[in-house]
């Protein structure tokens, strides 16, 4: 067997049960240097190395912003109404900024989420939903996904959550940065 073949029998297993469009993202980002090397937790990354976010940690509810394309409200937790404020200023910032450069409309699925409503959807217990560090944003087609993640990257976004019909955006600094993962059509 050559070794192109062992390679290309390798690249198979290893993403084995991937779709074509997932499969092709994840090509994508590995190509432009975007994936760990070591172990994946549910949420694309481990906390051994966490990585850090220039800016401060303080929330909407401490320092309100005012954005372009959003309205607080659209990141609350379905159970807590005004739960959005909870959100991290340098997050939003950077939503709001990867929304513009993207030239599409973003919903917000998911932004912040209890710790009870993280639990009843099935999100990991350490989600940075419950922390204000992360948002699903709607995407059914290729073109959203790659438009979506282009201009999350461009403004500094370094997780990314590809998802049968959203992406998963954040930049938790308790998780370790420059990870993309796949995941099925349940919550990230």
């Amino acid at each position: 067997m050559t070794p192109k073949t062992k390679y290309a029998l390798l690249a198979t297993s290893l993403f084995l049960g991937l779709s074509g469009l997932t499969w092709w993202l994840y090509r994508r980002f590995f190509r432009d240097g975007i994936g760990p090397t070591g172990q994946w937790d549910d949420e694309g990354g481990t906390t051994e190395q966490p990585h850090t976010v220039a800016g401060s940690e303080l929330n909407y509810e401490q320092s309100p912003i005012i954005m372009s394309h959003f309205d607080i409200n659209e990141f609350d937790s379905p159970d807590q109404p005004g739960s959005g404020v909870y959100m991290k200023i340098k997050f939003l910032e950077m939503l709001d900024a990867a929304r513009e450069q993207a030239g599409i409309p973003f919903r917000v699925n998911s932004g912040y989420r209890t710790p009870e409503h993280n639990a009843a959807v099935g999100g990991v217990p350490d989600s940075a939903h419950t922390r204000g560090w992360a948002a699903d944003i709607a995407a059914r087609t290729l073109e959203q996904k790659i438009r979506i993640v282009r201009a999350a990257r461009s403004v500094g976004f370094n997780r990314f959550g590809i998802y049968d019909t959203f992406v998963h955006l954040d930049c938790d600094p308790g998780k370790r940065g420059d990870v993309a993962w796949n995941g099925k059509l349940g919550p990230s």
